[in-house]
């Protein structure tokens, strides 16, 4: 997975700065890029894992994806709107969702150069080596809410700190380790954008919930459908007290 990670990423390296992109019937971006590395990561899991399903942004469901077999989620380009932009926070997330459950999550940024993965021990990598989430973060100014682009839209937000959005849900779902991430929130998420992320934030014991407490479950997720709840990513410590600065409308 770690190989197929690093060529996902060799094949948006080539395209990027150089592909403009077309939009979709919901309006948002794809692009060359997209399709070429969900092509490539289907033909190769199809080698790799043969049984398992899979589901991709680009290319929907097949061979059992959402059944009772082990499925693979893939997004080849999260954040493809940055991806067009020039920007570099953009991501190729793998999940592999088992029992209703996130058992894996893969998540490679190309141009930082960084591969987060979580291991068979249940610990989460950071290129190779160890990586936990630090302290609970000091829910002051310099405290940062990610949220999603439109968040202005959608929510009414009184969090004492900084509030920003990077344009990667997946690259989002990474920072809740960072000292100063006090929570991501995120709306309107597909399963290929949450199923790396919520792996790896269970590994690090990060509460996934709703607004209200109520935890998140693969089930919620209808075929090739948003969440229709919002979800908050945070410390158990904080959550609660992220979550009350967050109304929405």
């Amino acid at each position: 997975m770690i190989k197929l990670a690093y060529a996902a990423g060799e094949v948006a390296l080539g395209y990027f700065g150089r592909v403009g992109a077309s939009r979709k019937p919901d309006r948002s971006f794809v692009t060359e890029a997209d399709n070429e590395i969900e092509k490539l990561v289907r033909r190769k899991l199809a080698v790799l894992t043969p049984g398992f399903g899979i589901l991709g942004e680009e290319q929907g469901a097949e061979r059992g994806a959402g059944g009772d077999e082990p499925y693979w989620v893939v997004d080849p380009l999260d954040g493809t709107s940055s991806f067009v932009s020039g920007l570099p926070c953009w991501a190729f997330s793998l999940g592999l969702v088992e029992r209703e459950e996130a058992e894996f999550g893969l998540v490679y940024l190309p141009l930082l150069d960084e591969l987060y993965y979580t291991g068979a021990d249940n610990r989460v990598y950071r290129n190779a080596k160890p990586y936990q989430p630090a302290q609970p973060a000091v829910l002051d100014s310099e405290a940062v809410l990610y949220t999603p682009s439109d968040a202005h839209r959608r929510f009414l937000i009184n969090f004492p700190g900084k509030v920003r959005s990077l344009g990667s849900a997946a690259y989002h779902g990474l920072l809740t380790a960072r000292a100063t991430t006090a929570g991501v929130l995120q709306s309107g998420i597909y399963l290929w954008d949450a199923a790396a992320i919520l792996a790896i934030n269970r590994a690090w014991g990060i509460q996934i919930a709703s607004l209200e407490g109520k935890p998140v479950r693969i089930s919620q997720w209808g075929k090739g459908c948003a969440l229709e709840e919002s979800i908050l990513l945070s410390h158990p410590e904080n959550f609660e007290t992220v979550a009350s600065t967050i109304k929405i409308l």
